[in-house]
């Protein structure tokens, strides 16, 4: 009697496991029971290893449901490190949140990954985005209390590698990364390789760096950081991240830069000035020198500063023709501002090229791409800046 008992209520559980697996679909949103211990989640189903365990009452997505066991597939809430998918039992669901009924995945508008290669058209993408305090880690700020920087969750950070996706760029050059492993959150690995600058870490001004994330298929070498720009050499201001691409044959140096923050036009008269315009002549001198080698260059990045205004003194200073190879073109100029229902009126992140760049760029590309209006609630936590990006065609 005793064993009968027993082999019924297997087969109550094992009813009562596919029923709730048959409740949820592909893309609900469910939520995990409440439990000291969280929720395990293990790499297959009916694997017994626990390779990482889900934030205990958070939300998650189905990601699939394999029918012969029940198990379900989730992506969720890690309660440590970055991986965020893997197989749970229906035992761990409280409910699917609001009424019941299934509410809509926030990222099912996620492109594809991209290709690790580059266009076989030979068109190459570029980009420029400052990703505002990317810290590496969930719920961190890179600084804290009274004014604490953004945090984000795991959705935060994949929905930033959607928002990479969507735009594809074959380079992209970053700002206020805090280091390899944040940057590699928000890019699909498989694809891009990462490089961030080598500024001391351990502060406020170590966790806000420059790099690139570019497609693996490419020909790319790093190079040493621009140092010089930290002008008082401590690391409290940032260096410029460089790489050289080859490309059908021809190799390109590449900057991405972030300079001093507050001294945004010539009408400006904050203490930021004095360090932003003793940073243009450190700047000036990395473009003459390049201007005077055989390897054209694109500087990209923040430069905290309205060039398209006009008579502006930094642009001035900087596009003075001299070597000849030093007449600049920001390929902002008479290009729309469109970032967050149009805050900004003017742009200060830019790719500025030099002369013998200008003849591969595709002006009709050039877009600015503002943040989905879907996603306004949480425009806060994809940043303050939006991605500006180019097209070339390298002959």
């Amino acid at each position: 009697m005793g064993r009968l008992l027993r082999l019924l209520m297997l087969l109550l559980l094992a009813t009562a496991t596919c029923a709730s697996a048959a409740a949820v679909r592909l893309g609900d949103r469910v939520r995990f029971v409440e439990r000291d211990q969280h929720i395990p989640a293990h790499p297959a189903p009916r694997d017994t290893r626990v390779h990482l365990r889900f934030v205990s009452g958070s939300e998650a997505t189905v990601l699939q449901v394999n029918a012969a066991t029940g198990w379900i597939e989730v992506r969720g809430e890690p309660l440590q490190g970055s991986e965020n998918t893997g197989w749970i039992t229906p035992r761990y669901l409280a409910s699917q949140p609001g009424s019941g009924g299934p509410t809509p995945d926030p990222l099912a508008w996620c492109p594809p990954k991209g290709s690790p290669d580059p266009h076989p058209s030979g068109r190459l993408r570029l980009a420029t985005w400052n990703l505002e305090n990317l810290h590496a880690q969930d719920g961190q700020s890179t600084y804290p209390e009274p004014d604490p920087s953004v945090t984000r969750t795991a959705t935060d950070y994949e929905r930033l590698r959607c928002y990479v996706r969507l735009f594809d760029p074959d380079i992209l050059a970053v700002q206020e990364v805090d280091g390899e492993e944040a940057l590699s959150r928000v890019v699909d690995t498989e694809v891009y390789d990462v490089h961030v600058d080598d500024r001391p870490k351990g502060s406020l001004n170590g966790q806000q760096n420059t790099g690139f994330a570019f497609k693996r298929g490419l020909t790319v070498v790093r190079q040493p950081d621009v140092k010089a720009l930290d002008i008082r050499g401590d690391g409290s201001l940032r260096y410029g991240a460089r790489i050289d691409l080859t490309h059908h044959g021809q190799t390109l140096q590449l900057m991405s830069v972030h300079l001093k923050s507050g001294c945004f036009d010539n009408a400006t008269t904050s203490s930021a000035c004095a360090t932003l315009l003793a940073q243009v002549p450190i700047l000036e001198g990395w473009i003459d020198a390049a201007a005077q080698g055989p390897v054209p260059f694109i500087v990209l990045g923040d430069f905290n500063r309205r060039f398209n205004a006009p008579n502006d003194q930094v642009w001035t200073d900087l596009d003075d023709g001299e070597p000849a190879n030093a007449d600049l073109t920001a390929l902002t100029q008479d290009m729309p501002v469109s970032c967050r229902d149009h805050t900004f009126t003017e742009c200060i992140d830019h790719l500025v090229v030099d002369r013998r760049v200008l003849p591969w760029v595709d002006r009709t590309s050039f877009r600015h791409l503002t943040h989905r209006q879907v996603d306004k609630a949480v425009w806060d936590q994809l940043s303050d800046h939006c991605p500006v990006v180019i097209e070339l065609w390298i002959q």
